[in-house]
């Protein structure tokens, strides 16, 4: 009989935890992305740029992410999410780019146990970016792109609302017209969730 009693009170403790997992949230992310631009030719030239490429390594920046999502249920959720990178990258001298992101994302998660999960990530992202001519041959513009990015992370959760997350992500690739080929950008993120 204690043993059919202990059997029933974890077995409705464990789903009242797996109930607790459903529900909206919202989550803020810092981190670094990082990028790696070639000038076109037209723009190097125009700019009197020998050097098309931006940078021999990736270049880094930092970045930061709030969003909101949906928990559907314990293997799938639902996000949508302003990123918005930080210092402009230079140009070799034609000038800078900046850029941020609206992004809408798909999650599929695995629970490992009831405190940590790991998931894979489906984004879709509009990407806007903005140049800021260091010539006087060059004029500044904005431009805007789409792109879909895959991504992988983790989540602890602390308490029954509160999450810590890491997660690498592709963005997409990232391009101006004109001004830079397109390129792919990546961010590394940690942040905390909380669900309501």
């Amino acid at each position: 009989m204690k043993k059919l009693l202990v059997a029933t009170l974890f077995a409705a403790t464990a789903s009242t935890a797996f109930a607790a997992e459903t529900g909206n949230y919202v989550f803020g992310n810092v981190g670094i992305s990082a990028n790696q631009w070639t000038l076109k030719d037209g723009a190097a030239n125009r700019a009197g740029v020998s050097d098309r490429k931006v940078n021999d390594d990736d270049a880094t920046s930092g970045m930061v992410e709030i969003g909101v999502g949906q928990r559907i249920n314990d293997n799938f959720a639902v996000e949508g999410s302003y990123l918005r990178h930080g210092d402009a990258t230079g140009l070799n001298g034609a000038g800078s780019l900046d850029y941020d992101t609206f992004r809408v994302a798909a999650l599929g998660i695995i629970p490992v146990t009831q405190q940590f999960e790991v998931y894979g990530k489906v984004s879709a992202n509009h990407i806007r970016s903005k140049f800021n001519s260091g010539s006087a041959a060059l004029a500044s513009s904005k431009d805007s792109s789409f792109g879909m990015g895959l991504g992988v992370g983790a989540a602890y959760h602390l308490d029954k609302n509160l999450s810590a997350r890491v997660e690498y992500e592709g963005i997409g690739n990232i391009g101006h017209k004109d001004i830079t080929d397109t390129a792919p950008v990546g961010a590394l993120k940690v942040g905390l969730g909380y669900r309501f």
